[in-house]
């Protein structure tokens, strides 16, 4: 797929090759060093707006904000036609529109965004806007976009016809990137650091109307500019009509992106102090990773990417099967910064697999389970290649972090009792090179008999006498190996008993009753508990009711108290089912989640809670609001065996140091419940056919002590539906 080499002359080729060794150098340290954090900062609040997801001819929701006074003559709205044809959605695209048809008014009118500053170092925006030709005097109007902090902003770019699109400079003068003409779009990118008042910048215009889609934008070299100071942590970007009070006309703005370091630590936001000194070292906690639904930023501007465009939108390669639910990932991995510098795509990935590694061991993993596919078809070459580089990045641990690879087999029919087995001969697999490379990798992780582990996605569809004849086979080889077993089922836990190390099950995606551990307790040492949040597929528009946390958090609690040996993340970043690692509408609040129950699981004792941290999860519209396009989504049984209706409701979870009262307000509705302190959550009924924002806090002695808006609006009405529970938190 992308598994290509730029050419280059030799003495750029040297001068990679140096780079190359200086980035592998620096990988070792990204992982092992995690520096503390006093301050919050994060890119969790970072935009990644497309619009798309809101009602057309509707006002611009939280957690955006209007600025100036509006009225008939002068809006700023949520519209069809401000879609830009670089992202090419033409059912639900849409974007934001500043109106002003007044000749005696408009100088000011725009809309913005406030958010948590990210954190120190690398910084990223983008933006896509067009003067439109169709409305009032174009030529009299003029855009400034500012990206800064309150009233302070670094970045300030302006656009007109008559000067053309210019950002200001350090000298206080202005540079011209491009002309400006009515009509056309086009596509900002930024590349900058927080340290540093040196940016990149490329502004490029789309020039064939007729043609839509990020394929069809190539994007302009970037420009170095000095920039008046230095970026900062901004905390606020706005856009705004600054042409004089006659100026009539309009300007669309879509597609606002930014991006940061999202491997940088996370201690400050945590309710606990991370300690793993006490760990038990037969306890292990591993995520599953789908190395196809990686990050894919590092390499190009993260809002022309692979994953933003083509899982993310409607319009770009959608199958059939996922066009009800109006695009194919509902979410993906917070984007990231472009390593402008690097131009081959491999040192790039490896960048990013050992931003995962640091990630995974901030939370307290152990490793991965990783996939690897002997058919190297369809992009699978390219997805080996990543899961030998996260191998690569887990080999500079020290052994503190493995990789288990998960190899598939290419069988001609699947199941549940070995049906796999026809026509794949079990010697092939353990002596295909994909198979004899990652288990003889130091990045592969070994049992205490220093023996690497296989496995395998549904295990049980090859037999018991298939796997032993792999695990003979590489014996024969020299890479003598113990297997791990990831089922789908419980059939066969018995027959594999005699030649499994240990034994992990998908697991459930509701908190309802779960059999895992009696149907495997007695015929394993090693036995695995599955750590699943929810599980909304966008594939035939169906899901299975996650109630909220409850199912991560009783599925965690369960590990924990009935002793199991690991557990296991399902999944990582598998988005077409549900992914856990740092993303869109979750943010981090799964993986801080995750943080806190992997060290209680490890340690065996919960972490003492030191400051207060209010997590909140919700949908963003009641199941039964109306849509305007898509199908009504079908709620499915709990591993098609239990029930677990359809509930509409907001969660409060909080993690507090002392007693106090939590609280949910619903414009002026109040829900309160008393805590006796540690982790309560409060659940309260999602209205249907009303729009608001939720306020989530903590009372002590009648007085709130920590409290805030969530992150987003919940609607009465959507476009195409969206039931993922998406996540937030407030942080004392």
């Amino acid at each position: 797929m992308h598994d290509m080499e730029c050419k280059m002359p030799e003495k750029m080729a040297v001068k990679r090759v140096c780079l190359l060794i200086g980035i592998l150098g620096f990988l070792a340290s990204l992982i092992t060093t995690v520096n503390a954090d006093d301050e919050l900062a994060s890119v969790a609040f970072l935009p990644v707006e497309k619009f798309d997801s809101y009602l057309p001819a509707d006002v611009l929701p939280h957690p955006w904000h209007t600025i100036g006074s509006l009225n008939d003559d002068l809006k700023v709205m949520i519209q069809t036609w401000a879609e830009s044809p670089v992202t090419g959605n033409h059912i639900s695209g849409k974007g934001v529109e500043i109106y002003d048809n007044s000749e005696l008014d408009g100088q000011g009118i725009g809309f913005g965004k406030h958010f948590i500053q990210p954190p120190v170092g690398p910084l990223f925006l983008g933006f896509d806007f067009r003067l439109d030709a169709r409305q009032g005097n174009p030529k009299s109007m003029q855009l400034t976009a500012e990206l800064g902090r309150g009233a302070q902003a670094p970045v300030v770019i302006t656009a007109s016809t008559i000067d053309g699109i210019q950002i200001k400079t350090a000298s206080g003068e202005q540079y011209k990137l491009e002309d400006c003409k009515p009509g056309t779009w086009y596509h900002v990118s930024i590349v900058g650091d927080t340290q540093s008042n040196e940016i990149h910048i490329s502004v490029t215009p789309h020039t064939n109307a007729k043609k839509f889609g990020w394929r069809t934008l190539k994007r302009k070299d970037y420009e170095v500019v000095q920039l008046p100071m230095a970026m900062g942590q901004p905390t606020d970007i706005w856009f705004q009509s600054v042409a004089p009070k006659e100026a009539t006309g309009a300007w669309n703005i879509d597609n606002v992106v930014m991006a940061g370091d999202v491997a940088a630590p996370r201690q400050r936001w945590w309710s606990f102090e991370p300690d793993m000194k006490n760990a038990d070292p037969k306890r292990k906690v591993f995520a599953y990773y789908f190395p196809p639904f990686s990050a894919y930023g590092h390499d190009e501007d993260p809002a022309l990417s692979w994953s933003y465009w083509q899982w993310n939108n409607l319009a770009e390669g959608l199958d059939p099967r996922r066009r009800d639910a109006g695009c194919k990932m509902q979410y993906i991995a917070l984007p990231r910064v472009p390593l402008l510098e690097i131009r081959d795509k491999k040192v790039v990935k490896a960048y990013e697999m050992a931003e995962e590694v640091k990630l995974g061991m901030m939370m307290g993993m152990d490793g991965f389970i990783t996939d690897f596919n002997h058919n190297t078809k369809g992009g699978w070459g390219w997805f080996n290649m990543m899961s030998m580089s996260l191998m690569d990045a887990a080999a500079k641990t020290d052994g503190k972090f493995g990789i288990i690879p998960a190899i598939y087999s290419y069988p001609s029919q699947s199941g549940v009792n070995g049906e796999a087995d026809e026509g794949n001969d079990p010697k092939l697999h353990a002596q295909n090179p994909i198979t004899l490379d990652a288990l003889k990798h130091p990045g592969v992780y070994k049992t205490e008999h220093g023996k690497p582990l296989i496995s395998m996605w549904l295990t049980e569809r090859h037999s018991p006498q298939w796997w032993r004849g792999v695990l003979d086979e590489l014996e024969k080889q020299g890479v003598p190996s113990e297997l791990f077993t990831q089922f789908n089922s419980m059939g066969r836990v018995e027959d594999f008993s005699k030649i499994a190390y240990g034994m992990g099950h998908w697991g459930p995606r509701a908190p309802t009753p779960y059999g895992w551990y009696d149907a495997a307790r007695s015929h394993t040492k090693v036995l695995a508990y599955p750590i699943v949040a929810q599980d909304v597929r966008t594939r035939g528009a169906h899901l299975v009711e996650a109630q909220n946390s409850r199912t991560i958090r009783k599925l965690w609690t369960d590990a924990i108290n009935l002793k199991a040996d690991w557990a296991v993340i399902n999944t990582w970043t598998d988005y077409s089912e549900q992914a856990q690692m740092p993303s869109t509408v979750i943010g981090y609040g799964l993986y801080d989640l995750n943080a806190y129950y992997t060290q209680w699981f490890k340690t065996r004792k919960q972490p003492q809670i030191i400051r207060d941290v209010l997590y909140y999860s919700h949908r963003r519209q009641h199941t039964e609001a109306p849509q305007l396009h898509g199908v009504r989504w079908k709620f499915g049984k709990d591993m098609n065996v239990n029930s677990s209706p359809e509930m509409n409701q907001i969660e409060l979870l909080a993690f507090l140091k002392l007693p106090g009262t939590l609280v949910i307000k619903i414009d002026d509705k109040v829900y309160r419940q008393k805590s006796d302190g540690g982790i309560t959550s409060l659940m309260v009924p999602l209205p249907k056919n009303k729009r608001f924002v939720p306020y989530f806090a903590v009372e002590r002695n009648g007085k709130e002590t920590l409290g805030d808006y969530g992150r987003y609006t919940i609607f009465e009405k959507v476009d195409f539906p969206n039931l993922l529970y998406h996540y937030g938190m407030i942080v004392e």
